[in-house]
């Protein structure tokens, strides 16, 4: 079962439909006002995806708390918010970028590992924050898996861990291989996917 923690956030569902095209796995999704760390560890989930959402990471100090209790079991995945609260987590800081980006696309250059395996070396990706990882702090335990030509960084992965974040919207019609990279991340599980994978 794949753990959805929503944030109240309108992109939520379109990333379960990605999900859901490449996956039969059953998926739960919490509201983040409804988390108990407790209710979530009796889930017993197989993955953890954090979903994107308004504000900085310290408006939801129970992310924290969450990465902490399953970090060492299960794949997690961090989108946007999502990909803040991991790099915020770790030990990184998160900033003002120099303009906030809502509705853009940028391209990407990733190291071609994880959820970037065997993709293409550059491709263009949406971008809906204002927020971004500094990355003079980036943590000993993250590395840089993808940065746009600006040198903002666009995703992480954890040296150790299945653990991977991206600032982007994967889920986004103007992101290309969404899909692709959902269907990476569900084959770090180890579950049997659906026919219509792409």
């Amino acid at each position: 079962m794949i753990l959805v923690i929503d944030n109240n956030d309108s992109f939520t569902y379109n990333l379960i439909d990605y999900f859901k095209t490449v996956t039969d796995i059953e998926i739960i999704v919490y509201r983040i006002n409804q988390v108990t760390i407790q209710s979530l560890q009796q889930l017993n989930p197989s993955a953890l995806v954090i979903s994107p959402g308004p504000g900085k990471p310290s408006d939801y100090p129970i992310i924290a708390q969450i990465i902490a209790a399953f970090k060492k079991r299960i794949p997690i995945l961090g989108v946007c918010l999502g990909f803040q609260c991991i790099y915020d987590y770790f030990g990184g800081r998160i900033i003002h970028g120099k303009r906030p980006v809502h509705g853009h696309t940028t391209k990407l250059n990733h190291n071609n590992k994880g959820i970037f395996a065997q993709l293409p070396q550059h491709f263009e990706v949406m971008r809906y924050h204002s927020l971004i990882a500094e990355r003079q702090s980036l943590p000993a335990q993250l590395e840089i898996s993808a940065e746009n030509d600006e040198g903002i960084i666009m995703a992480v992965q954890h040296r150790q861990w299945p653990i991977y974040a991206v600032q982007y919207h994967p889920e986004s019609i103007l992101s290309e291989h969404g899909h692709a990279q959902i269907e990476l991340f569900i084959k770090t599980l180890g579950v049997n996917q659906c026919d219509n994978t792409i």
